[in-house]
């Protein structure tokens, strides 16, 4: 029997036992780096989901039951998904992307808003991008139009988080996340630009904004 602080203990012990760092577990279920300090430490999120939870057993070598606590045992729905093991054989087919709300306050994790599923052996061929580092951000905004129209999805490379060259970046600016075009500027500074030319650039140091991930590209969204 194991409530969640007893599944955050056993799997800080694990990781200790195993020779990994809170840090190298994150990064490599495709998560920031203080992600698995964040949930052992202060138990946020709750409990880690289910695809994050299968990929950090296959890291650890461990089977699944040991990090699934007694309250999403009695969970019918969960119980189903876990223990079918033709469903579970076939999300090991899939790569699945979270996708997060903009424009919302910065919160130690942006809210997810939903998930998209894609085959693996066909995502492969559409990115050069590790696909356990893509996310995805819905835009709420027609700042970025005609470009991006409000309401669309960009999913963006998480494994990106320093400026590289002039693009479309997803950023923490003015303690809002957003997605908006960087350019280098003298003086360790950034010109701030949107797409529509109804915003003014705005001029930023390099320390005032935080970078979250590189655009790789966009789904439209359109009334038909």
């Amino acid at each position: 029997m194991a409530n969640l602080e007893t599944i955050r203990k056993r799997l800080a012990k694990l990781i200790t036992e195993k020779g990994h760092t809170y840090r190298e577990i994150s990064l490599k279920i495709g998560r920031k780096d203080s992600y698995i300090q964040q949930y052992i430490k202060y138990g946020f999120p709750k409990r880690l989901n289910e695809l994050d939870r299968k990929k950090i057993c296959q890291l650890l070598a461990i089977n699944e039951q040991e990090l699934i606590d007694d309250e999403l045992v009695k969970n019918d729905a969960n119980q189903n998904l876990m223990f079918n093991t033709n469903q579970i054989e076939d999300l090991n087919d899939y790569i699945c992307i979270n996708i997060y709300a903009g424009g919302l306050q910065k919160t130690l994790e942006p809210p997810i808003i939903g998930r998209m599923a894609f085959k693996q052996k066909d995502f492969y061929g559409w990115f050069t991008s590790n696909p356990e580092h893509l996310k995805m951000l819905k835009i709420s905004t027609d700042s970025m139009e005609p470009l991006i129209p409000n309401g669309s999805i960009v999913m963006y490379d998480a494994s990106i988080q320093e400026y590289i060259c002039d693009g479309l970046y997803v950023i923490i600016y003015d303690n809002q996340l957003m997605l908006r075009r960087l350019q280098s500027a003298p003086n360790s500074c950034y010109l701030v630009k949107s797409e529509n030319p109804r915003y003014q650039d705005t001029r930023a140091e390099e320390n005032e904004i935080e970078i979250l991930g590189r655009a790789v590209t966009c789904l439209n969204t359109r009334t038909l």
